[in-house]
């Protein structure tokens, strides 16, 4: 039998646009085929970086596929989020969203992307409070001590965190308008320990996953949680809340994909996530950081960043954004 050129041609052509067309649930059964990327939005080394490096090697062993963190670093995390809003939605670049996502959501208006609208969500990794942490030769004991030196300093205190509109920054704004401070802020695209230790930033609000190697180190002390309660790994420390009722800030951090991301392919990474965070051994380092482990799978994990932004929202006007 003869067959042309033209009708070998034909037939490939015909193959490929069947595959092209199958249901993309049928072509996600081959998920994942190639190494999967966490992006994130800050350097090396702080909490986004440290948690995806725990989370990642688990989740190669569940998927079968390399993860490789990449850090994007810029705009307290914007340049991140907005760089894989516009990836391929194939379930191969992931991003680690953090809660000062949902602050950038509810103050930025100038956003080139929609955080609710433009994003898939995974599982959170963790839940943690924030830290306010001083050198270890500060006169700060105390959160009653830096209110009233909040108070009566000329100049007002000096608080570093990772940028302007992050999690930490606000929390910094809420308790200088709540306990009715003057705080200054100082943001820092790299590590603020240094001035902090020597004596040239007064107060630093930090996750505890950096702030719990320095305190061990004697360096630096913390006077304070921003949570309501005190947390497990620092037991020992004040809540803010024991000064301030009602305060209370909370940060996550979680996976999330671009929102066209075929449904089953999300599933198959929230069901990764769900054995990931099930692990004892990938709990117990997450535990070390000063984190509680996360667990809020898909839509749970879309309500509660809903709830962040209304949150975040209401205070729009009422407390300064410009650094």
């Amino acid at each position: 039998m003869h067959i042309t050129r033209r009708a070998v041609l034909q037939t490939a052509a015909a193959t490929a646009l069947a595959g092209s067309i199958l249901p993309m649930g049928v072509r996600a059964q081959a998920y994942p085929a190639k190494p999967i990327r966490i992006v994130h939005g800050y350097n090396s080394g702080t909490n986004p970086d440290v948690i995806s490096r725990i989370i990642g090697p688990a989740l190669t062993e569940r998927l079968g596929q390399p993860i490789v963190v990449e850090p994007k670093p810029g705009a307290a995390g914007r340049v991140a989020t907005g760089y894989v809003a516009t990836q391929e939605p194939d379930g191969y670049t992931l991003m680690m969203l953090t809660a000062g996502d949902a602050v950038t959501a509810a103050f930025d208006q100038k956003l080139a992307y929609d955080l609710l609208r433009d994003y898939a969500f995974i599982a959170t990794a963790v839940h943690t409070s924030l830290m306010i942490v001083v050198g270890a030769d500060s006169v700060l004991k105390t959160v009653s001590d830096f209110i009233e030196a909040g108070k009566s300093k000329p100049g007002g205190l000096t608080f570093g965190t990772p940028g302007v509109g992050t999690t930490q920054h606000l929390t910094g704004e809420l308790l200088k308008a709540t306990a009715g401070i003057n705080l200054v802020h100082v943001p820092y695209r790299e590590n603020a320990f240094p001035d902090l230790i020597g004596g040239r930033l007064d107060l630093l609000i930090a996750a505890p996953s950096v702030s719990v190697p320095q305190i061990a180190s004697g360096r630096v002390r913390a006077i304070a949680v921003t949570s309501r309660a005190r947390i497990d790994v620092a037991k020992d420390v004040p809540a803010v809340g024991e000064t301030l009722p009602d305060f209370d800030v909370s940060s996550w951090l979680g996976l999330a994909v671009p929102a066209r991301t075929d449904p089953a392919v999300v599933e198959r990474l929230s069901g990764a996530m769900r054995q990931v965070l099930g692990d004892q051994a990938v709990r117990a380092r997450l535990l070390a950081t000063g984190s509680d482990v996360g667990g809020l799978i898909g839509n749970e994990f879309r309500a509660r960043v809903e709830a962040d932004v209304r949150k975040w929202k209401s205070l729009v006007g009422k407390v300064r954004l410009d650094g």
